[in-house]
């Protein structure tokens, strides 16, 4: 509960999570000073918007339904916070709501249109998890243009390429991506094209999940921060 006075408090408990980012220490050393400013701060103030979303973006993949609640309070004070819906998206992907996880990032780019992170998730989403590649694919071109040396943009970009019956085109933009190296999946990826892009898509080794390939560092959640 929000107490008079909690300005000085509350920014030195800022520092100390800023200083415990900058030190490399673990989310467990983090996530608790983060929930002391959301007791402390003033609900709906600035701090507190922030720590409830900081909290949703750095437990989410070990919590993601505990993390898709942060974000919902988030959402409740500010409908228009893109890093908000962005981990609401990634939150749902993890639960394997995945029509509820496409809302959520359809909001975030909304709110965000220029955001490469956001467009690649819900193409990743609407290729792997709904079975729509046609609708992926311009939101995984525009992806791909905005960060061409991310290979794992451009593996989802091949995918769905190659599901929309572009193979070609996916052989060569995956060959490009994996010129200085490739993971064991865009190699399983390779080689899927190679055997012509089965039906199957559990064959591509990219399996009907819909977890964007770690987006914890990759999301980039807020043009906000």
């Amino acid at each position: 509960m929000a107490r008079r006075g909690w300005e000085d408090e509350v920014g030195r408990l800022r520092q100390e999570v800023d200083g415990a980012i900058a030190a490399g220490l673990g989310v467990e050393d983090i996530l608790p000073l983060l929930a002391r400013i959301t007791r402390i701060a003033e609900p709906g103030s600035v701090p507190w918007v922030a720590a409830h979303r900081q909290l949703a973006e750095l437990g989410v993949e070990h919590d993601p339904w505990r993390a898709a609640l942060f974000a919902r309070k988030v959402l409740a004070h500010d409908g228009r916070d893109d890093g908000a819906w962005a981990v609401m998206g990634l939150a749902q992907s993890l639960l394997r709501n995945f029509r509820y996880a496409a809302r959520a990032y359809e909001r975030a780019l909304a709110l965000s249109p220029d955001n490469p992170w956001y467009a690649h998730n819900l193409g990743h989403l609407y290729d792997v998890a709904l079975g729509r590649p046609h609708d992926a694919l311009p939101l995984l071109a525009k992806a791909s243009e905005a960060q061409p040396e991310e290979a794992d943009i451009a593996a989802s970009y091949a995918h769905a390429l190659a599901r929309s019956g572009k193979l070609v085109l996916a052989k060569r933009v995956l060959k490009r991506a994996i010129r200085r190296g490739a993971t064991a999946d865009q190699m399983a990826l390779w080689r899927w094209l190679d055997a012509g892009a089965p039906e199957s898509v559990e064959a591509s080794g990219r399996e009907r999940r819909a977890k964007p390939k770690k987006q914890r560092a990759r999301q980039r959640p807020s043009a906000r921060d």
